[in-house]
């Protein structure tokens, strides 16, 4: 299992907001869907598990 930093975009909030979570997962893929269970789409557009709409703009794998 690989850890990810994963940065997005809230709707909800201000637009210069930047959310940041760290994930563990196989893939980024799994990742993501630890943080929003819908796929994006080809904007990295999503709802996260509240429900509210996010961007994910980045996804990088931490190295230990």
């Amino acid at each position: 299992m690989n850890q990810y930093e994963i940065i997005y975009r809230h709707f909800d909030m201000p637009p210069e907001y930047r959310g940041y979570a760290l994930k563990w997962g196989r893939d980024k893929e799994q990742a993501i869907k630890y943080l929003a269970p819908k796929k994006p789409n080809k904007d990295g557009i999503t709802q996260n598990k509240k429900g509210a709409t996010i961007q994910i703009l980045e996804v990088n794998e931490i190295y230990n």
